[in-house]
C-alpha cells in the first residue's frame, strides 16, 4: 500500500500509454509483446520478504530507518569484489519502532529517488558514508562481515544457474546491492539491481562512485591484461573467486 502511494501516478500514466498504443478496440498483445499487465500475471515465481520492524536507528541521523547500497564488480568467471565505500540511505522522517504509522511512508521509505520527487528535498540530510556512521568500528566491522558473506552465498548460488545469471570469461559486470541492518546489527539483504541507479548517491558524494569506477577498471585491466589476482586497488575488496 505503501509502495501504491508512490508509484501510482507513474502506473496510470503507463495505462494511459498502453490505452493510447493499443487503440480503440486493440488487441494487448502488440507486435508480439504482452502489456505490462499481462506480464505480471505470468509470473509463477515471487519473493517474499520479512519485513524488519526494528530496524536499527541512530540518535545522530534522527533515529530514521536507513539502507545501505554496496557496490559490487563480478569479472570473468567468477571472481567477486566489493567495494568497501558503501552508502547509508535515510528515510525523511523518523520511524517508530514497531512499524509505527504506516500512513507515513516518509518514515518506511529509504530510496532517494523517491525522496527527491518531494519538495524540500535535502540530499546532505538524506545520504551519508557507511564508515561516517556514529558506530563503534568493532560494529561497523561487523556489519561489513556479514554483507561479504552474504554477497559470496548469493553469487555462489547463482553461479550455477546459467539460465538467471551468466558469468563471462573476459567481462565485468557492476551491481547495487541494497541491505538492511536490525537493532542487533544483523545485516539482510534488501535486493541486487543489475543496473544500479548511481544518482542514488547524490553529487555531494559523487566520489563514491567516481571511486568505484576507477576501482572497476584498475581491477579489470590487473585480471585480463596482466594475468595478476592481485588487486590494485585497495578500497575494492575480493570476497570470491572461480577457485571458491
Amino acid at each position: 500500500e505503501l509502495l501504491e502511494k508512490e508509484f501510482e501516478s507513474d502506473d496510470e500514466q503507463e495505462e494511459e500509454e498502453d490505452e493510447d498504443e493499443e487503440g480503440s478496440g486493440g488487441s494487448e498483445v502488440r507486435g508480439g509483446m504482452l502489456s505490462s499487465h499481462q506480464a505480471v500475471s505470468q509470473i509463477r515465481e515471487w519473493v517474499i520478504q520479512r519485513y524488519i520492524n526494528r530496524p536499527l536507528l541512530l540518535k545522530s541521523h534522527g533515529d530514521r530507518k536507513f539502507h545501505i547500497r554496496t557496490y559490487v564488480l563480478a569479472s570473468g568467471d567468477l571472481t567477486v569484489f566489493v567495494y568497501r565505500h558503501m552508502l547509508a540511505l535515510f528515510a525523511p522522517h523518523p520511524y517508530k519502532q514497531s512499524a509505527g504509522d504506516l500512513n507515513d511512508h516518509k518514515a518506511h521509505l529509504t530510496n532517494t529517488c523517491l525522496q527527491a520527487k518531494h519538495e524540500g528535498f535535502d540530499e546532505s540530510n538524506a545520504v551519508d558514508l557507511f564508515w561516517n556512521l556514529d558506530l563503534p568500528k568493532e560494529k561497523l566491522d561487523h556489519i561489513f562481515d556479514q554483507i561479504c558473506r552474504i554477497l559470496k552465498d548469493t553469487f555462489s548460488a547463482v553461479a550455477s544457474e546459467s539460465t538467471s545469471f551468466q558469468a563471462w570469461a573476459n567481462c565485468i559486470e557492476q551491481f547495487g546491492f541494497d541491505f538492511l541492518v536490525d537493532e542487533d546489527c544483523n545485516a539482510y539483504m534488501l535486493e541486487a539491481n543489475a543496473y544500479p541507479d548511481f544518482k542514488q548517491t547524490g553529487e555531494n558524494l559523487k566520489s563514491v562512485v567516481e571511486g568505484f569506477m576507477a576501482a572497476s577498471v584498475a581491477t579489470a585491466a590487473e585480471e585480463f591484461l596482466l594475468d595478476s589476482k592481485d588487486c590494485v586497488s585497495q578500497d575494492i575488496q575480493k570476497m570470491m573467486d572461480d577457485d571458491c
